[in-house]
């Protein structure tokens, strides 16, 4: 078996290092563009160790990501190639523009052509020449504004045609990239920003990502998608088991591995597999603990859909509509639709109504939160490249904070039934591997209560 460089106990410890991350980098980037697990085998190494070293190179500025924290792989080719299409243009001749850039390149600045580019775009938009940026900071606001009304309906030139397609999702979005490499171009050349002028921050709905089901509607909603399909009960089960993405939840052909483990003398089974999150471009850990996932995930055939739909689009249409339904019989929702219309942007009701499958995968993020101690690091990465983006659901509501010290398994708090914690996840497991009788005798054996 031919020896890797980075394997080679002949080399020290740092050149190994390096050449193990320069593998890493060029699997990552075109034309390779390769996934965590495919890396994984081609380096010799595990996916943990891939996706240490990926985050290592995002830190030294060797790979970018998104403003979601999402790994710039296949979009990069487009992007350096619309900056050389730049490069033929004479923008980049333009005084203020060669001294903005000169003055990038020099201070090291990370991915400088992204940040040109969505300069270039601001300009084209609006139809402006660069230095009309570098005119006084009244001049200046109007044009940004005029910008983001352009951005705002997907008018900006060279905007990806999904986002014009999805007028909400449009509106919604955040054009703060492009108002940043405005403040870069004007504070490169000399121009003073007045505190707080040209700043944009995305905007978190907090209502939005306290959506989630206690455990009591959980089981209600099996038991609701239950009566009408075993197709419709089995998404049901896995979306809010693992928490996919809509389109991912339809069209994944998981190959789920069974685990078996003895903790505290209790056998206890789980499955894991990856799935891939096509709007991501990467494979995410998912983990089956609970007894009705896991029941169906042993029935499951390897590399299948999980489903007998032939037609995705009306599946998921019939989906989301149980899904209301089920929201109206709890109580989150009305179920009459002409309510329903009425709910404003902004609301949960309005969120449970207008993105139901979005609100299973908040309602999954917490109960992992909860039944893994709130470990915020690890349960980001079951879905995204950083763990900026789980901040927000670590945030505990104030009868949260007041269950902080129990546990489902070894310290049970009998008047909360609704949201069980566990203080580790291998309670977790043991808890969803035993019934009460033999919970109640194992804190007794161990003096647990």
């Amino acid at each position: 078996m031919t020896v890797q460089p980075w394997d080679n106990k002949k080399t020290n410890d740092e050149t190994r290092k390096k050449l193990l991350k320069d593998r890493v980098l060029d699997l990552t980037l075109p034309p390779h563009n390769l996934n965590r697990i495919q890396i994984s085998h081609m380096i010799n190494r595990s996916v943990s160790t891939v996706h240490r070293v990926q985050r290592e190179l995002v830190q030294e500025g060797k790979l970018q990501t998104t403003e979601t924290g999402h790994l710039i792989r296949a979009a990069q080719p487009k992007l350096l190639r619309r900056f050389l299409d730049i490069s033929k243009t004479d923008f980049l001749s333009i005084p203020s523009i060669s001294r903005w850039k000169n003055s990038m390149d020099r201070d090291g600045v990370k991915n400088v052509p992204y940040i040109i580019v969505n300069f270039w775009k601001v300009c084209q938009t609006i139809d402006v020449h660069p230095d009309a940026f570098l005119l006084d900071i009244e001049e200046v606001i109007p044009l940004i504004e005029k910008f983001k009304v352009a951005f705002k309906s997907g008018k900006v030139v060279y905007i990806k045609k999904r986002q014009i397609d999805d007028p909400l999702k449009q509106s919604q979005a955040s054009p703060e990239h492009y108002i940043e490499s405005i403040r870069s171009f004007i504070k490169r050349n000399g121009k003073e920003i007045p505190e707080g002028e040209l700043k944009v921050k995305r905007k978190q709905n907090k209502l939005y990502a306290q959506i989630r089901l206690n455990d009591n509607e959980r089981m209600q909603g099996i038991k609701h998608f239950a009566t009408f399909s075993n197709d419709l009960k089995t998404l049901f089960i896995i979306h809010n088991e693992i928490g996919p993405r809509s389109d991912t939840l339809f069209t994944m052909r998981p190959k789920f591995e069974k685990h078996t483990r003895t903790f505290e003398g209790i056998k206890c089974d789980w499955y894991k597999a990856y799935i891939y999150e096509k709007k991501q471009s990467q494979p995410y850990e998912k983990y089956i603990l609970t007894p009705n996932a896991r029941l169906i995930v042993s029935k499951l055939l390897p590399g299948k859909q999980i489903h007998h739909y032939t037609n995705i689009k009306k599946a998921k249409d019939e989906y989301n509509q149980k899904l209301r339904d089920f929201f109206a019989i709890i109580g989150k929702i009305s179920g009459d639709p002409f309510e329903q219309a009425k709910y404003q942007k902004g609301t949960q009701e309005y969120y449970l109504v207008n993105d139901p499958t979005h609100a299973i995968r908040h309602s999954c993020i917490h109960w992992l939160m909860r039944i893994t101690g709130n470990r915020t690091e690890e349960v980001s990465s079951l879905f995204w490249e950083q763990s900026d983006t789980l901040k927000i659901y670590a945030r505990q509501q104030f009868e949260d904070m007041l269950e902080d010290d129990t546990c489902a398994m070894c310290k049970p708090d009998l008047n909360d039934q609704n949201y069980r914690r566990f203080c580790t996840l291998k309670h977790a497991i043991i808890y969803y591997n035993t019934n009460e009788e033999q919970r109640v005798k194992l804190r007794e054996e161990k003096k647990w209560v």
